[in-house]
C-alpha cells in the first residue's frame, strides 16, 4: 500500500485503528458534509475483502483514501445493534492527492 489511507477515529471509538463499535456514534450527515469541505468524496460502504481491494484500486489511480467507521443508522433494521456490522463495515471517501 502507498501509505494515503487513512483511518478516521471519532470520540467513543475502540482499539487502535478506529474500527470500534463507537462507530454509531458518528453524526453521518455532520461528517460527510465536513469531509466535503475538505475535498472527500463519499463513496460507498463495505467490508472486508472487498473493502481492502477497493482502497488500493483508488490508490493506483492517485486518489488519498479514507476510512470512517459507520453509524449504526446506516444499518438496515435488522441489523441495528450489530457489534460486527459496526465493527467492519467502513465509509470509504476519496479525494485527489496534494
Amino acid at each position: 500500500m502507498s501509505g494515503r489511507f487513512r483511518i478516521a477515529r471519532h470520540e467513543g471509538d475502540a482499539g487502535h485503528n478506529g474500527a470500534g463499535v463507537g462507530g454509531g456514534r458518528v453524526n453521518r450527515p455532520r461528517r460527510d458534509a465536513e469531509l466535503a469541505r475538505d475535498g472527500w468524496e463519499r463513496r460507498f460502504v463495505g467490508s472486508p475483502p472487498r473493502l481492502q481491494d477497493a482502497i488500493e484500486l483508488y490508490e493506483s489511480l492517485g486518489l488519498e483514501v479514507l476510512s470512517d467507521p459507520v453509524s449504526e443508522e446506516e444499518l438496515r433494521e435488522e441489523c441495528a445493534g450489530c457489534e460486527l456490522a459496526l465493527t467492519f463495515f467502513r465509509v470509504l471517501y476519496t479525494r485527489r492527492s496534494g
